[in-house]
């Protein structure tokens, strides 16, 4: 499947990410899909992202917010590791 986006406007970095991301997704068995999109400025409701999901139940977001976390714990340890070790010598 090709997907091409037509604009007269400059492409974002979002944007970049978002087609290299599918591109990623078309060699692989998708079975559900979240978005999260963080806005930089309250929108209507004061939304301040917008959130899209495709076939995710609520285990299946429950396994992404845990997937989330665990990102967010490795970027933490690889971001001190050095700090850390230098403190145990």
């Amino acid at each position: 499947m090709a997907i091409r986006i037509f604009s007269d406007k400059p492409v974002e970095d979002w944007a970049a990410f978002a087609m290299e991301t599918v591109q990623l997704l078309e060699e692989r068995k998708v079975r559900g899909m979240a978005i999260v999109a963080l806005l930089d400025q309250d929108g209507e409701n004061n939304d301040q992202a917008i959130l899209g999901y495709h076939n995710m139940g609520l285990s299946d977001k429950e396994e992404a917010i845990m997937l989330i976390h665990a990102d967010v714990v490795k970027a933490i340890v690889k971001a001190n590791l050095k700090d850390w070790l230098d403190e145990l010598e």
